[in-house]
C-alpha cells in the first residue's frame, strides 16, 4: 500500500542521486504508480519552481502533514474538446 495520498505535500528527505538537487525541497504528489511485490510505489511530484514533474520513489520522501485538494491544482470549470482523426492525431474541436 502506498504511503502517500494524491495532493499530499511531501519533502525530499532522502533523494536519489538524480534528485539530489531537490534535497529539503517540498512538493505535492500529483501522480502515483501502483506498487507491486517487485517494485515500490513511484510518485510524480510537482515542485514549485520546477518546469517538469519530478519522478521519484517512496523512500525519497517524507510527509509534511499538509494535504491539498484536487481543486487547488486543477480548474474543472472549463473544458476543451479534442477530435481525434483517423491517424490518431488530436485536434481542438
Amino acid at each position: 500500500m502506498s504511503r502517500f495520498a494524491f495532493y499530499q505535500e511531501v519533502r525530499f528527505a532522502r533523494p536519489a542521486p538524480e534528485n539530489a538537487a531537490l534535497a529539503g525541497r517540498v512538493g505535492v504528489i500529483i501522480g502515483r504508480s501502483d506498487e507491486t511485490p517487485a517494485q515500490p510505489a513511484g510518485y510524480a511530484v510537482s515542485v514549485e519552481g520546477e518546469e517538469q514533474v519530478v519522478c521519484c520513489e517512496e523512500a525519497e520522501l517524507e510527509a509534511t502533514g499538509r494535504q491539498f485538494r484536487r481543486e487547488d491544482f486543477y480548474d474543472d470549470t472549463q473544458a476543451i474538446r479534442v477530435r481525434v482523426d483517423r491517424d490518431g492525431r488530436g485536434h481542438l474541436a
